[in-house]
């Protein structure tokens, strides 16, 4: 229930419209008590003494009545429409807005599709419980309240043998949540899973397909959701039990009701349209009890998506502006690392004590075998991660002392692995700086070697590339990441391995618009090939998440080490490769 009072809280900004909603709902839930009033007047009064005119007013009386309840009932449903809306409008922003600000460690650990799950099915089914259950819930709590105040005031004793039997409802409920709440926690789970492992698969198609595994994978799919569906209907087994003894308790109160109403007649003590006017309302009376039941069964199968869109939420990032943050709006360029030392479970490092001083404008290279470290190194400087130990400052000052986006806005990033949005090209280019005019925008593209490319194609920069870049090979996609960079004129430039899924041809290429992109700029380059980083002012060699060796090309081809066997195993496969060419 603290949850469900904290999803209330949303609607504290629109209390006004609250409030009418509310007496809107107290006006839909006052107007059926006067039907059966109507049907006693007709059957105690109007027929007896054959009143035409009553009898016509009572026609007329029904119409209006049952009019006016359409009207109310009309504006309620919009107004409760609007406010369901209203607030997974909200929901949805601020958890959207949430997400983009978590660390990465938050997605490093979460399926992209559980995170989807909970923007869309958990919101979802929070809006259908306040849109449709909670409006039911409030009305039927209030025709219960009226209802009770009704009949105790015109016959207390038949009251009391109607609300005889709510206990029962009581025992009925507490029996069956006790197995339907954690179903409906599982199902939500399950549902997750699928849709994690449903958007790693479709994001991996051509994975699956190269491997000739549809099959399989349907196979696989099928049974979560097989599982999913006993699950399902296990859940509605319990629920229509539920729901089919309080039937039966609510038969049960009518039955003593009548019995008991059927002799007060046969001693006079009550008249037939007094008891049909009462067993009116007893119906009016159990209907709700019995909605109110099965509400809290929505509200079970609803509390599962609210505690998990607040769990989401309730995340704190881990990294954040300290309070004294300052920002730095002209970079100079210089990164210094002390004693770092960084794991991304701080029970085993992946960094250990690395010392790096770099001057403004210098290009470093940074090789070393796979899971040396190299791409946590750089990740760093645009912390997105904290380290353990140690320091590592930009421009003297600490980073963890500065503003997150104004060192960020001064750092361009270029990877293997470039992602290109499913809009056109001109909002791909100006991604990192949107406010940037078209003659910008073409500048870039002329700088990153695109221009040409770009204006062959039907739209020009207003050509829609389709989801991920589909329609652009690896190099222009390579290419279209360098224009990005280059419109936000970033002060620190990190290339992480950029070239080495492309063909020679390309890479060079693209090597040439990397190398104009580099110039006057702090630079920090990670490479497999050797021959891309040669001309590099130093050479960090990293082993093992250490430092072990810097120097320039020469100065460690000469020297026995790691740079030295990765070279010499480069320059060999590379040898053996043009031999094999030449006597093909």
């Amino acid at each position: 229930m603290g949850q469900f009072r904290r999803l209330l809280g949303y609607l504290k900004p629109y209390r006004k419209r609250v409030a009418l909603a509310v007496f809107l709902l107290l006006c839909v839930t006052i107007t059926p008590i006067a039907m059966p009033r109507i049907v006693q007047y007709t059957i105690d009064v109007v027929l007896p003494q054959k009143q035409w005119s009553a009898l016509n007013l009572v026609f007329w009386m029904i119409v209006g009545l049952y009019a006016l309840r359409g009207i109310i009932s009309f504006a309620l449903n919009y107004l409760i429409g609007w406010l369901g809306q209203r607030v997974v409008f909200d929901l949805r922003f601020q958890s959207y807005r949430h997400l983009n600000r978590l660390s990465l460690s938050y997605y490093d650990t979460r399926q992209t599709g559980k995170i989807m799950a909970r923007l869309t099915g958990d919101i979802d089914t929070i809006q259908y419980m306040i849109s449709g259950g909670f409006v039911t819930f409030l009305a039927d709590l209030f025709s219960v309240v009226v209802l009770l105040i009704v009949l105790f005031a015109l016959q207390w004793k038949l009251a009391l043998i109607a609300v005889a039997v709510v206990p029962l409802y009581v025992i009925n409920y507490k029996l069956f949540i006790r197995h339907i709440r954690p179903l409906s926690e599982q199902l939500r789970e399950r549902w997750d899973a699928m849709l994690g492992t449903l958007q790693e698969k479709l994001a991996g198609i051509s994975v699956v397909k190269a491997f000739a595994r549809e099959d399989h994978e349907t196979e696989v799919l099928m049974k979560t959701v097989k599982d999913n569906f006993e699950l399902g209907m296990l859940q509605m087994k319990l629920n229509r039990k539920l729901g089919a003894i309080a039937q039966i308790i609510r038969a049960v109160g009518t039955g003593l009701v009548l019995w008991y109403g059927g002799a007060l007649i046969l001693k006079r003590e009550l008249t037939i349209g007094e008891l049909l006017a009462f067993n009116g309302w007893i119906a009016s009376l159990y209907d709700p009890a019995v909605r109110l039941v099965e509400f809290n069964v929505t509200l079970q199968w609803a509390n599962a998506a609210i505690e998990r869109v607040f769990e989401t939420l309730d995340t704190r990032p881990e990294i954040t502006d300290a309070p004294d943050a300052v920002p730095i709006r002209q970079m100079r360029g210089e990164v210094e690392f002390r004693n770092v030392t960084f794991g991304y479970d701080s029970d085993h490092p992946v960094l250990h004590n690395i010392n790096l001083k770099v001057r403004p404008g210098e290009v470093i290279a940074i090789v070393g075998p796979s899971g040396a470290g190299k791409t946590t190194l750089v990740n760093l400087i645009a912390r997105f991660y904290d380290v353990d130990q140690g320091q590592i400052l930009i421009d003297g000052i600490d980073l963890r002392k500065v503003r997150l986006e104004s060192v960020r806005r001064q750092i361009g990033i270029v990877s293997q692995e470039s992602l290109i949005f499913s809009v056109t090209l001109k909002e791909n280019i100006r991604y990192g700086r949107p406010e940037a005019t078209d003659r910008e925008i073409l500048q870039a593209a002329r700088y990153a070697d695109l221009h040409d490319f770009i204006m062959n194609l039907p739209q020009a920069y207003d050509t829609k590339i389709g989801e991920d870049g589909v329609k652009l090979s690896v190099g222009q996609k390579q290419r279209m990441s360098i224009a990005r960079a280059t419109l936000t004129d970033p002060r620190i430039l990190i290339l992480d391995d950029a070239t080495s899924a492309l063909d020679s041809k390309t890479e060079a290429n693209v090597q040439a618009a990397l190398d104009r992109l580099m110039k006057g700029r702090t630079c920090f380059v990670i490479a497999h090939r050797l021959s891309t980083i040669m001309n590099a002012d130093r050479i960090v060699v990293m082993d093992g998440g250490r430092i072990v060796d810097i120097g320039t090309h020469e100065e460690l081809v000469a020297r026995p080490g790691v740079y030295q066997n990765l070279y010499n195993e480069q320059y060999r496969s590379a040898h053996e490769q043009a031999m094999e060419a030449l006597f093909a």
